[in-house]
């Protein structure tokens, strides 16, 4: 394995009730993002959930720096930021304190857990919203911040299920813009629903349809 591939799945497969996953094998290293692209219920959170150690596959491996998620989660998770399809935000907290929280849990040195929050609200334009009580967000907002969980421990594989759902174009364009700078030191791989994200970010897609998966490199979609 390269030093430079953050996140190698070899036979990855997975079924439950109705959803069969087959054997997945693919790459993304550092600099590079996959677009998981398909129709709701396909299997692309529960993709992403066997990416992040969540479920446990019927076979095969996913690992991080070379650590395999499954057998060896504690030393694999610090690498990875997930952001699930809904945030796991407590409604009654500020936006800084659910941040505060999120870095002490991901074990951010207390000397710098204010300067991230600092810098990461003004990367996704929520300077004004740290002391506004999260349940008064708008849906866009709360995406936000929990996208904000994912990444400041500055993780090296950032894994997002449908990161841009609830963002106006404006908020779009932001957040299209900072991950593709911080896809310069990261692997990343999310979920959508839509091409122009994966055009715009992406350079390989793994695809669900009816006939099983498949990667395709982005410059070359499917219609």
């Amino acid at each position: 394995m390269k030093l430079c591939d953050f996140i190698v799945v070899k036979n990855l497969s997975y079924t439950h009730n109705n959803l069969a996953i087959p054997p997945l094998n693919f790459t993304v290293p550092i600099g590079k993002c996959m677009a998981l692209i398909g129709t709701n219920g396909s299997g692309k959170t529960t993709t992403l959930s066997l990416l992040a150690g969540l479920l446990q596959p019927n076979q095969g491996q996913v690992l991080i720096h070379g650590i395999d998620i499954h057998t060896h989660p504690l030393l694999a998770k610090p690498y990875i930021g997930f952001l699930p399809d809904h945030p796991p935000l407590y409604p009654e907290l500020t936006v800084r304190e659910n941040l505060e929280h999120s870095a002490k849990l991901r074990q951010v040195p207390n000397e710098t857990i204010q300067t991230t929050i600092d810098y990461h609200l003004e990367a996704l334009s929520l300077t004004q919203q740290d002391r506004q009580i999260v349940a008064t967000l708008s849906k866009g907002q709360k995406q936000r911040v929990g996208i904000l969980q994912a990444l400041l421990h500055q993780p090296t594989v950032l894994l997002l299920d449908e990161p841009t759902q609830g963002l106006d174009t404006q908020q779009l364009e932001i957040f299209l813009s900072f991950l593709q700078e911080y896809k310069k030191k990261a692997a990343i791989i999310f979920s959508s629903h839509h091409l122009y994200e994966v055009e715009s970010l992406c350079d390989s897609i793994l695809q669900f349809n009816s006939q099983g998966m498949s990667v395709h490199d982005s410059h070359h979609c499917p219609a």
